[in-house]
C-alpha cells in the first residue's frame, strides 16, 4: 500500500528510530516498523498478518496487543454522506495516529 501520513511528527516515527523510541519506547518502536514495513508490502490491509485488524466506519485500526496501535484512513477524496469505503480495495492510506500520538 502506498501509505502517507497525517502530521511530519507520524511520518518522523515511522522512518526514525530514536524518534520511536523516544515516543513509543524501544519494544514499541520495533513492531512499529516491522508493521509499518508490512503496511507497504500489503495490497490491502487484509493482507496483514501480524495484530489484529479492526474496521469502524472509514478507519482502520491495526493492534499489536501491548505494543502498537496504527490508525488509518483511506487516502483518497471523500464519499458521499454516509458512504463507507471499501477496505479490499483500498491501496493508498494515511497514517493518522500511533498509539497516542496524533
Amino acid at each position: 500500500m502506498l501509505i502517507s501520513y497525517d502530521t511530519e511528527l507520524l511520518q518522523e516515527i515511522c522512518y526514525r528510530t530514536l524518534t520511536a523510541v523516544e515516543y513509543l519506547g524501544e519494544e514499541s518502536a520495533a513492531s512499529l516498523q516491522t508493521r509499518h514495513s508490512e503496511i507497504q508490502a500489503a495490497r490491502n490491509v487484509f493482507e496483514l498478518l501480524v495484530g489484529k485488524v479492526t474496521i469502524e466506519e472509514n478507519t482502520c485500526t491495526l493492534e499489536v496487543p501491548n505494543l502498537v496501535s496504527i490508525q488509518m484512513v483511506p487516502n483518497y477524496g471523500p464519499l458521499g454522506d454516509g458512504e463507507l469505503y471499501d477496505w479490499a480495495t483500498v491501496a493508498r492510506i494515511k497514517i493518522v495516529g500511533i498509539n497516542d500520538v496524533k
